[in-house]
């Protein structure tokens, strides 16, 4: 039986008529395997999502997560990249040409950061984002930009090869890069922090308003600035 990706729309945040911004939020998986997606790492974008909707819904921002038809990337198959193009198209064709932020944890990362090029994306935000060598900045271009990694991170999404991103994008756009002190791929001991300071991002971005807490976008801002601690709790 061949499966499909799926959109799921997060209760709480704007639907219908009323959307004027849409988050899209893309999960964790695995470098390869055409097995179902993890559970745990969909779970994973629980609080985000919760968060973006319920500050959101009077901006009329619509949370939607995305469900992949396989767990792993797949190599030149690129699943994970299809079934977000697949979602881009889907939402332009229920929504018109809304503006859209892509949030993606791991290997959402690579898929969403692919995918900036799609002309409703405005903005992407990578949580521990898989970005190996090679990955192409291009269509960066225009849109802004934030990664957020552990910097004790040595997974196949290692903190390492995302600094190395961010240099390479650096002269397409303007890069926000905070690190994340004395962490690994799944950030758990600070995930308020991280996933408030993506929020942020993303209502700021969707909604029009200049970031009121994220470090400048300068093209000489560090590129290992430190995730302030209990940042989640002002």
């Amino acid at each position: 039986m061949t499966r499909s990706a799926e959109l799921l729309v997060q209760p709480g945040g704007a639907t219908g008529a009323e959307v004027r911004g849409i988050a899209l939020l893309l999960h964790g998986g695995a470098v390869n395997g055409h097995g179902r997606p993890s559970r745990l790492a969909a779970l994973g974008l629980n609080a985000p999502a919760k968060r973006l909707a319920e500050l959101g819904q009077g901006a009329g921002v619509a949370v939607v997560r995305l469900r992949y038809r396989f767990r792993g990337w797949n190599g030149a198959e690129a699943s994970t990249l299809a079934d977000t193009e697949w979602a881009l198209e889907t939402l332009r064709r229920d929504h018109g040409d809304v503006p859209v932020v892509l949030v993606g944890n791991s290997l959402g990362g690579r898929a969403a950061f692919r995918a900036a090029g799609h002309p409703n994306v405005v903005a992407v935000a990578g949580v521990a984002p898989w970005l190996p060598p090679g990955e192409p900045v291009e269509q960066l271009a225009g849109r802004r930009v934030l990664i957020v990694h552990g910097d004790r991170d040595r997974s196949d999404a290692s903190a390492a090869d995302s600094l190395a991103y961010a240099e390479r994008a650096r002269p397409v756009t303007d890069v926000r890069r905070l690190e994340v002190a004395k962490a690994g791929h799944f950030l758990l001991t600070r995930a308020d922090d991280v996933w408030a300071v993506t929020t942020d991002f993303t209502l700021d971005t969707l909604t029009g308003r200049e970031p009121s807490r994220l470090p400048p976008e300068e093209p000489s801002a560090p590129l290992r600035t430190p995730l302030p601690i209990g940042y989640g709790t002002r």
